[in-house]
């Protein structure tokens, strides 16, 4: 088994239990993304990765870039 991944299933307090179950079910196919497909079948969060796509708003500010926010400096002769 990889510790590195049980150490981080422990980190995020998935039960032992749980951990030993997800840990059979993908013994051959042992991705991060099979383990986070695991997790989410027990009602855990996703772990390992990160889906994008959920991702609807991104906290940018729009208006950062607009011409109102530029040359707010004067220029001295």
């Amino acid at each position: 088994m990889d510790l590195a991944i049980i150490y981080e299933l422990r980190a995020n307090d998935i039960s032992e239990e749980h951990i030993e179950l997800i840990m059979s079910r993908v013994k051959n196919r042992l991705t991060e993304d099979n383990i986070d497909k695991e997790l989410v079948k027990l009602g855990y969060p996703k772990i390992f990765t990160v889906d994008y796509d959920e991702f609807d708003n991104y906290d940018f500010d729009d208006d950062y870039s607009s011409p109102s926010h530029k040359g707010n400096y004067e220029e001295i002769d």
